[in-house]
């Protein structure tokens, strides 16, 4: 019996990464809007925050790769998945635009840890049956 190629671990990997990006795409376009109403930030100040984002995302993934191989995969990976999604909550409660950035931060920390695993799950996946013939 030949293995199929799209497993039940394939289409949850393919949904958690669907599902990650629609989150972080929904949240942008209306970003700039909440910061300068709730804030009252300028667009230098909305841009340094969302900025942050992505240059926090940017330095963890020389470690993010690093951290997958020596730590085991699946528990970092569910941790960092938690982490990007609790933090969604957390920009409700930001009282403050600090606080607010420091859960932008922690946001794209956890978005580069969970999209450097992504293609390495999908590679063992397909090497899984690849490997076989």
């Amino acid at each position: 019996m030949k293995d199929k190629l799209i497993t039940k671990n394939y289409i949850e990997i393919l949904a958690a990464n669907f599902l990650l990006f629609f989150g972080f795409w929904l949240l942008m376009p209306v970003l700039p809007f909440y910061l300068a109403e709730v804030f009252d930030a300028n667009k230098t100040t909305i841009g340094a925050v969302l900025s942050c984002y992505t240059i926090a995302a940017l330095c963890i993934r020389p470690f993010s790769g690093y951290l997958l191989d020596t730590f085991a995969r699946k528990p970092l990976y569910l941790l960092a998945y938690f982490t990007f999604t609790a933090i969604f909550g957390g920009y409700l409660i930001a009282g403050t635009l600090t606080l607010f950035i420091l859960f932008r931060i922690i946001h794209g920390v956890s978005f580069g840890m969970v999209t450097a695993e992504i293609p390495l799950s999908l590679i063992s996946c397909l090497l899984h049956v690849v490997g076989k013939d």
